[in-house]
């Protein structure tokens, strides 16, 4: 009986490589217009956030990649809740917060949760100068499973405290929102660009 399972999914888009150089035009355009989240800035360093409605923006690439995110967020919605979900359920997707991070050399993101939210994703735009061994810069979920002692036996659930995500450019992270989670510190001449979003998932008629 695996009881209280942790499901995270993972997706590439095969548009990334299309539409990657306008997604970063956007990000820094947000930037420049000094559209900042100013949200818990004490656990961030270097780091600058845009505000929370990225997928509101303009420009057809964002458009193109809300529709595909929003896609992604119901395939592992429906999957983690197939046995729960009736036949022939009318779903919708809500992304009420989407927002682009620009990460800088030596900035970092401390742990946090996304609340109010059913699942949130994580997209590695461009991973800068991180290298697929690296730990440099990378996304660290961590075991909500917590006991309150600690042995042999218990190694199943204690052997992995936390897990680090290796990313690729076009790849995209969907996990539950209270998944606590941290971008550890990156170092690189090159700037690291993610964007990310938390959805609701809403019964229609």
């Amino acid at each position: 009986m695996p009881l209280w399972p942790t499901m995270f999914y993972s997706f590439d888009w095969p548009e990334h490589h299309k539409h990657v150089k306008e997604l970063k035009t956007v990000c820094h355009d947000l930037e420049t217009q000094q559209r900042n989240s100013n949200v818990s800035a004490d656990i961030k360093h270097n780091l600058y956030e845009s505000t929370f409605d990225f997928v509101t923006h303009p420009s057809p690439a964002v458009t193109e990649w809300a529709h595909w995110v929003k896609n992604c967020m119901f395939q592992a919605s429906y999957d983690a809740n197939k046995r729960n979900w009736p036949e022939k359920l009318n779903v919708q997707i809500e992304l009420h917060e989407s927002w682009c991070h620009i990460t800088r050399d030596s900035g970092y993101h401390d742990m946090h949760v996304h609340p109010n939210s059913t699942w949130s994703c994580i997209y590695y735009l461009d991973c800068g100068d991180m290298s697929p061994t690296s730990k440099n810069g990378v996304n660290r979920f961590y075991n909500p499973n917590h006991t309150m002692y600690s042995d042999i036996g218990s190694r199943y659930i204690s052997k992995d405290n936390s897990i680090d995500i290796l990313p690729t450019p076009g790849m995209l992270v969907v996990f539950p929102s209270w998944i606590q989670h941290s971008a550890v510190p990156y170092h690189g001449k090159n700037n690291r660009y993610i964007l990310s979003a938390n959805c609701r998932v809403h019964v229609t008629t």
